[in-house]
């Protein structure tokens, strides 16, 4: 059941965390975008302007979030190879041992915990009453 209900692509996999994150920002896109010439100017945006590559409280937000929903698609990956390897393998010598799978399943619930600490407290709170917890 565990294999069936978590997409297993990547893109539909990070869509749901998308969904829930804070969005890239039109200034990131314009970074990403135009990095030669930020790189070049050394984020020069006119006079008395901050510099264009100063973080704000946003965008510190928004990479925190793209990163734990990287590592947790990382972790999760790693954990339905292994799973899928077993439920496929014949030789019984070669399946992973109970403490290897409970590691991979501890850096899933890890990377999660990470994305989840991210998230506003009554969100996580109500996402969980419908949970039944």
């Amino acid at each position: 059941k565990l294999l069936q209900s978590i997409p297993r692509e990547e893109t539909v996999f990070k869509r749901i965390f998308d969904a829930y994150s804070t969005p890239v920002s039109y200034k990131q896109k314009f970074l990403d975008q135009n990095a030669f010439l930020v790189y070049y100017t050394k984020g020069y945006d006119g006079p008395g302007r901050t510099n264009i590559e100063e973080d704000d409280a946003e965008s510190t937000v928004q990479k925190m979030q793209y990163g734990s929903r990287n590592d947790a698609w990382a972790a999760m990956d790693d954990l339905f190879v292994e799973l899928e390897y077993g439920r496929g393998a014949k030789d019984s010598s070669a399946l992973s041992s109970g403490e290897e799978l409970i590691a991979l399943f501890d850096k899933v619930l890890g990377a999660l915990d990470s994305y989840l600490s991210l998230a506003p407290v009554a969100d996580v709170e109500e996402a969980g009453r419908r949970l039944g917890r």
